[in-house]
């Protein structure tokens, strides 16, 4: 296989005209750099995904974006990593994103527990978790723990570490590491802030993960801002190679290929997103390359990866599937899959990478630049100028892709399955090698020619029922400091618009201004009014108050068992009835109270009244009596007197 100095690319040339249909006036919006990934489920978790009017069951390496919301039901856990954050949900907790992109993630807290841990805030960056009190703005990294009630309609706010910003009826005030608040109201906010209270079951197995992700052989390859790489310790090996440098090899069974494995789904602003089954399956499909070597296929990190304890280019771009769409109307019906085929095959690495959405010149550099070595930098800009600017008609492409020649790397599915979200493992092919020759004559295609059927927007291969939240959690409306953007458009308005864009770059915000504000739902979203600035007196907290343990999360134990709570012991003297409907086990003890010294007398305790009046203290009128000797010691005997009469003689 040619190395990675020995790659010669050509610009890609494109199956159709890449027209921008859009309205007048205007422009291409980059899409964020970050998503959050889904990499833990624990029970029965749903999600809505942004334009959807349902639930459906959530699965792993699912990218979440703005617009996606998130159930986890009673019994149940999930977790979700940012480039820079991390979130983690308990029991009966409704998380979703009002938005997500490069400078802010605004996070729709209605009900539940969940743990924000933020390992940094970069320059001009904002955390704030919106709640159905007030909201909560990060001011530092640290671990921060949020408990909202659905009936008491309180919320409660701990700063483990950092420092945060509580903003809500006209009022703002600071919450320092060490301490909680217990916010009510929303008009009129209401507050009282106490030390926190002692970490409990959920905390502690939030601290697990932490401690186990802290001990990543992949932390030594890869920065933190990788999304997803936590689970490749336990999925596969580094090696260093001669040519590519840090490589990760998956263990894999015999005849595995990348993106073979999965679904796609249309995931907006990026259109068609690859979803891999596997556990560790989202940074190796979103950052990039891949590679056969040797006889094995590894997963090439690129410029992201760490050399000499230093990242030499800057922040990874995320990318919905680095692959390269083959096919027409005309392509695949030799392959015997019932019609007309779309096929794709992984990028290698230093090939340019073309995304199906529109994007500026800087995006579609640097989604390149920071996935992969390009040799020619100026091919960068002769492709986006083709697809982008010139909008060629599309030739046959004379040179091939490296890893067309890899066994089971192209796949093929049909586009009707393709359109509706279906599992490539049951209804793909892999392209036979006697037919790669063949892909010489179709046309690559910067998308694929089919629209997105609804279900492409539900996540394929759930094993649970989706449940619904109650009622009561998806009206409860939440406080935000920063007005959200509108929420996305819903996908029946925007269907019609959508298959204009088959085969061609996607524009969702020339999408969302010919369907009109009109079919947009308003969020439930109260944008707090001017807040000034208030001293908050930190409060002496009651006992700590540790949640029950709460019935183990679906086949699965905490790592260890909950913490026990010690009940301080009580006073002697003091009697406590049985709890409610138990008999005790023995008659109750009787108390005797003990003697007072004769000479003082203490009050009765507090909220007691004595059975009798104090006693008089009386002085002493004679000495106390003499001490009596010990039987057991013979008394001294005292000198005889000398006789007077004797001494005369």
């Amino acid at each position: 296989m040619a190395t990675l100095h020995g790659l010669k690319f050509q610009y890609l040339l494109l199956t159709a005209a890449v027209s921008t249909l859009c309205v007048p006036g205007a422009h291409a919006q980059d899409p964020p750099a970050r998503v959050a990934d889904l990499n833990y489920l624990s029970g029965n978790v749903s999600m809505q995904p942004a334009g959807a009017d349902d639930w459906s069951p959530a699965v792993m390496n699912r990218p979440f974006t703005t617009g996606d919301y998130l159930w986890a039901d009673s019994g149940a856990r999930a977790e979700l990593h940012l480039d820079d954050a991390v979130l983690r949900l308990g029991p009966e907790t409704s998380i979703g994103f009002l938005n997500l992109d490069d400078q802010i993630a605004q996070i729709r807290f209605a009900q539940g527990e969940f743990i924000l841990r933020v390992r940094q805030i970069g320059d001009g960056e904002t955390f704030e978790v919106d709640t159905p009190n007030a909201a909560i703005t990060i001011l530092r990294e640290g671990e921060y723990r949020f408990n909202a009630y659905p009936d008491s309609a309180t919320t409660e706010v701990v700063v483990r570490e950092g420092q945060a910003e509580v903003t809500g009826g006209g009022q703002a005030f600071t919450l320092e590491a060490g301490n909680s608040a217990q916010l009510s109201g929303t008009d009129q906010l209401a507050y009282n802030v106490e030390y926190a209270p002692a970490p409990d079951w959920f905390e502690s197995w939030s601290q697990d993960r932490d401690a186990h992700e802290a001990r990543l052989a992949s932390a030594r390859y890869l920065p933190p801002d990788v999304i997803g790489y936590e689970e490749l310790d336990n999925n596969g090996v580094w090696r260093e190679t001669p040519d590519y440098g840090a490589v990760w090899y998956p263990s894999v069974a015999v005849g595995w290929a990348p993106y073979r494995y999965g679904h796609w789904a249309w995931i907006e602003p990026w259109g068609w997103t690859w979803v891999d089954d596997e556990p560790w399956g989202f940074a190796p499909f979103h950052y990039g390359r891949w590679a056969f070597i040797g006889g094995a296929w590894g997963w090439i990190p690129g410029p992201v990866a760490i050399v000499g304890g230093r990242r030499p280019y800057g922040r990874p771009v995320y990318a919905p599937a680095l692959v390269a769409f083959i096919g027409g109307n005309n392509w695949g019906v030799s392959l015997s899959i019932g019609g007309p085929a779309v096929g794709w095959v992984p990028l290698g690495p230093g090939e340019v990478y073309v995304p199906a959405y529109h994007v500026s010149p800087n995006y579609f550099r640097t989604v390149n630049v920071h996935n992969t070595t390009v040799v020619n930098n100026v091919n960068i800009t002769n492709v986006y100028n083709t697809v982008y600017v010139n909008r060629t008609p599309a030739v046959p492409v004379n040179q091939r892709y490296a890893n067309m020649v890899a066994p089971n790397a192209v796949t093929a599915m049909p586009q009707n399955a393709f359109a509706s979200g279906r599992p490539a493992r049951q209804v793909g092919v892999s392209v036979p090698g006697t037919q790669v020759a063949e892909l010489r004559s179709v046309p690559v295609a910067v998308a694929p020619p089919v629209a997105p059927a609804r279900q492409a927007l539900a996540p394929q291969g759930g094993s649970m029922p989706a449940r619904r939240p109650p009622a009561r959690v998806i009206s409860r409306p939440v406080v935000a400091k920063v007005a959200p953007p509108a929420p996305p458009v819903p996908f029946a308005a925007k269907q019609e618009a959508l298959r204009q864009y088959a085969g061609r770059p996607v524009n969702t915000q020339a999408i969302r201004q010919s369907v009109g504000p009109g079919a947009v739902a308003t969020p439930l979203v109260r944008v707090a009014p001017a807040a000034r600035p208030v001293a908050a007196p930190v409060r002496p907290s009651m006992p700590a108050r540790t949640a029950p343990n709460p019935t183990p999360a679906y086949n699965e134990r905490p790592s260890q068992p909950a913490p026990r709570v010690e009940t301080p012991a009580r006073p002697a003297p003091t009697y406590r009835p049985p709890a409610y409907n138990e008999r005790p086990s023995q008659p109750a003890p009787r108390v005797e109270t003990p003697a007072r010294p004769a000479p003082t007398y203490r009050p009765p305790a507090y909220s007691e009244r004595p059975s009798q009046p104090a006693p008089r203290v009386q002085p002493r009128t004679q000495p106390a009596p003499p001490e009596k000797a010990s039987p057991s010691r013979k008394p001294e005997e005292r000198p005889k007197p000398e006789r007077k009469d004797k001494d005369k003689q």
